[in-house]
């Protein structure tokens, strides 16, 4: 990793044991040339692998004897250089450290209050640089002239900021502006200190911080976050929410050791942690959510952005729906004109935009939700170099793309949903720039097989290289695979709301013999009709309808559709029945994630989905602890693969809420099925493979309670059970299982 502080880590210590030599940052990784007593060098090797900077993460690759030089009587840190071979990678961004933090606040330091502090252990790393090797004339911060203190401090050894290339300060680096809505720059001389001011009266401000914008008010007045709903045009879906502190963040939710370790990492990502019965805050910022989404503070200017007389402030991503976050002052102040009141500004272009992650705790180890700032671009290194160089271009929602140089794989930062147009483009500027920082040259280029997705006419446009198309739900399960070094036969359960299969029909509810090159088809949930195609994806009643037709008949299916969707239209009701009972516009699924939202819709939980998987999360939030019955498990023989019923289970539905039964009733009795049925299914086909390896795939497996149930039911019957932690169980990482596919299927070709 570079700029991290690795080269004057290593200069201190050549000092500490009287070494001589020099160290060389290149763009294949960091040479070191030392010489010296035996015993010292001993003592330095072993210092490297455990006294290293905070950041680093360094792997000796080569050691080599050479000649004893007389004339090298010191240690220096030579001028970077090119090398053939691009190996190296650029840390992550990183929170202020609390030396820093200490200045920050300290009204007799010369950074007091400087909203751009930052040293070798912390800052902006991969959101400013835009070439290897990482020096300050490769960052956004070669506008930026440094001082005299400041150059003084850069080149002193002994100083943390030595060679700390975003190194500045209140007389030489980036400053701040506040600007009305129009765009009018506000005349004041502390403009962090009026946006306080407007956000403690509510107001809605656009603030540039590390990788983006947010759209920040404060969380505990309901009329503020209602405005911003209004204003964004997003109904229901939870708002992220900083906090000042550690106890900040206990006073509102259930925090345990394993949340606390993610809370106050360096990455400092949202961490999605059980609420309080009772708090300060709106409850209109999660309406309908277990969860508060907490993150501390991670820069300088957040940190003082909480000084503010508020318990906690909404921040959301800077951008209006389905688009990417705004990275850029002219952009945002166009794009979020209508939204924000105000906008915080500064002067440190942002070159790469990158969103906040976002992460809960699932059995005590993190479980990654949407993996972007903090944690990109750290490659997740591979058990053995692969075939060639690969780029996979992803899904066509919660896109991400992936480069696999050697045995490293690099996974771009959440970009979003494709169909959006300045999405799209944000999509092809991630591919040249994260292609451009590693130096890749792919030789093959992985796609999803659906034809009509934008990433796939991407990949079947990309010059001269071999194109590999790869099924949705097998790349979900070879993702898994790849994070976790199974070859296979695995067992894959692949969950999720639709995907493309390999028959032309849709798929989404899949049980999955895999190897790296290929998969079988064993089985898969029963398929219903999808009235009004994507229409049914977004208004879960019309699954609902879909699912009583099938398991009735259309004339009794209706009489009960009337009865329990009481809060849709009679009329719509009919012409959703009509659709379903012909086949009209009524593509066949096997999606698991639709058979929730019909679940969702019959129990009057959630009839209208305003954010992907709304029915799906809010019946999980109907769930109560204790209940372990499950509704009727039928699995069906046809055409050699095993079939998951779904008809006994919408009959006993039915019949538990024509008896009254409470929504938390079906919800627990429904969740306990699916696990008791995947792992039913997944038993036989593990028998039949001669395996106890099962991988979970797909953003089903989101469902926290689903996923324990399923993993216990797994481990009950003596299967293992993986499923992506490093990267998100959902379509973020479907890029990295399309790259693991094609390397398989090239060797087999080669």
């Amino acid at each position: 990793m570079q700029g991290v502080g690795f080269r004057p880590f290593i200069h201190n210590l050549a000092a500490k044991y009287r070494l001589s030599g020099h160290i060389i940052n290149t763009t294949s990784g960091v040479t070191i040339e030392i010489q010296g007593q035996k015993d010292d060098l001993v003592r330095f090797e072993a210092a490297i692998r455990d006294e290293h900077p905070p950041l680093a993460q360094p792997t000796i690759t080569a050691v080599e004897p050479i000649p004893f030089n007389e004339d090298e009587r010191s240690f220096v840190i030579r001028a970077s250089q090119q090398s053939q071979e691009r190996r190296a990678a650029i840390t992550p961004d990183a929170a202020m450290c609390a030396d820093c933090l200490k200045e920050l606040t300290d009204p007799a330091d010369r950074r007091w209050h400087y909203s751009f502090i930052n040293c070798t252990n912390c800052g902006p790393r991969y959101t400013i640089i835009f070439d290897l090797p990482y020096d300050r004339h490769k960052t956004t911060m070669k506008v930026f002239r440094m001082c005299s203190l400041c150059q003084s401090e850069y080149d002193d050894p002994a100083n943390r900021r030595f060679h700390a290339q975003p190194n500045a300060c209140g007389d030489c680096g980036p400053h701040l502006w506040l600007s009305d809505s129009q765009g009018q720059q506000i005349q004041t001389k502390d403009p962090l200190a009026r946006t306080i001011h407007h956000l403690e009266e509510g107001y809605i401000v656009a603030i540039k911080g590390l990788g983006g914008f947010h759209l920040a008010v404060r969380a505990d007045s309901d009329s503020a976050v209602t405005e911003l709903r209004r204003r964004k045009y997003r109904k229901a879906m939870a708002f992220a929410l900083m906090v000042r502190d550690l106890e900040a963040a206990h006073q509102l939710a259930m925090i345990d050791p394993g949340a606390e370790e993610l809370i106050t990492a360096t990455a400092r990502p949202i961490v999605l942690c059980l609420k309080k019965a009772k708090g300060p805050l709106s409850h209109l910022v999660a309406p309908t959510s277990r969860f508060w989404g907490i993150m501390l503070p991670y820069t300088p200017l957040h940190t003082l952005l909480m000084e503010g007389r508020y318990p906690a402030l909404v921040m959301t991503s800077g951008n209006n729906t389905d688009e990417p976050i705004e990275n850029e002052n002219a952009s945002a102040l166009k794009r979020l004109n209508g939204i924000a009141d105000f906008f915080l500004m500064h002067n440190r272009d942002i070159y790469t935009r990158c969103d906040d992650s976002v992460v809960k705790v699932f059995q005590s180890k993190p479980l990654m939700i949407r993996r972007a700032r903090g944690y990109v671009p750290q490659p997740i290194s591979l058990k053995r170099s692969w075939n060639k160089d690969i780029l996979a271009v992803g899904a066509e929602l919660k896109n991400t793309v992936t480069y696999v140089k050697s045995n490293q794989a690099y996974t771009s930062q959440h970009i979003g949903t494709l169909t959006d147009a300045r999405t799209y483009e944000s999509f092809k500027q991630t591919i040249k720039k994260l292609g451009a920082l590693i130096e890749a040259r792919p030789q093959a280029v992985a796609c999803d097989l659906h034809p009509a997705m934008l990433s796939t006419q991407f990949a079947e446009r990309y010059p001269e290289v071999q194109l590999v198309p790869v099924q949705h739900h097998h790349a979900h399960i070879a993702a898994v695979m790849g994070e976790y070094n199974l070859e296979g036969p695995v067992v894959g359960l692949a969950a999720d709301g639709i995907g493309y299969g390999s028959d032309e029909t849709i798929w989404g509810g899949e049980l999955l013999a895999v190897w790296r090159d290929r998969f079988e088809r064993q089985g898969h949930l029963e398929t219903a009709p999808m009235p009004g195609g994507d229409a049914a994806s977004r208004q879960p009643w019309r699954m609902a309808i879909s699912y009583l037709i099938q398991t009735y008949g259309s004339k009794k299916g209706l009489k009960f559709a009337h009865h329990l969707l009481k809060r849709v239209e009679p009329s719509q009701i009919d012409a959703v029945a009509e659709m379903a009972a012909k086949g009209i516009n009524a593509p066949f699924t096997s999606s698991l994630g639709r058979f929730f939202d019909a679940v969702s819709a019959l129990a009057g939980v959630c009839l209208i989905n305003t954010y992907d998987a709304q029915a799906a999360i809010e019946l999980e939030n109907q769930v109560a602890e204790g209940q372990t019955d499950h509704y009727p498990i039928q699995i069906d023989a046809f055409e050699g693969k095993m079939i998951l019923s779904f008809k006994p289970v919408v009959k006993a539905i039915v019949e538990d809420l024509m008896s009254q039964a409470e929504p938390s009733h079906v919800a627990g009795r429904f969740h306990n099925f699916v696990a008791a049925g995947l792992a039913s299914m997944a038993q036989q086909l593990a028998a039949k493979l001669n395996t106890n390896t099962v991988a979970l795939g797909g953003g089903v497996f989101q469902n926290e309670i689903l996923l324990d149930k399923l993993v216990r039911s797994l481990h009950n019957i003596g299967l293992q059970a993986y499923f992506n932690r490093k990267l998100p169980v959902n379509d973020g990482s479907i890029s990295f299982g399309q790259a693991a596919v094609a390397d398989a299927v090239l060797a087999g070709r080669n």
